[in-house]
């Protein structure tokens, strides 16, 4: 036996809580408790789906992987490296 359940069973079962005004509040904090924890797993768990099934379409869309021409910029800037044969490159050697 878990020691959680131990003492959540020990403050139910408790016999001089039985008649007092404490007792329905416990048990109300213990539903509540319970609820706030199932909405969380809820939340959390459609999050993690919903987020999962964005990606796929996404990546319908696109491709994990795209293969396209190096040269396909149709800009006016150019993607060739500059040439060391220039006279502002700077000599190293």
């Amino acid at each position: 036996m878990n020691f959680e359940f131990f003492i959540a069973k020990r403050i139910i079962a408790a016999k001089k809580h039985k008649n007092s005004v404490s007792s329905p509040i416990i048990k109300i904090s213990i539903l509540a408790i319970a609820i706030g924890v199932i909405v969380m797993l809820f939340s959390v768990a459609t999050g993690v789906g919903l987020q999962k099934k964005i990606k796929e379409k996404i990546s319908g869309f696109n491709g994990d992987i795209q293969i396209s021409k190096f040269d396909a910029n149709n800009s006016k800037v150019t993607i060739n490296p500059i040439s060391k044969d220039q006279d502002f490159y700077p000599d190293f050697s």
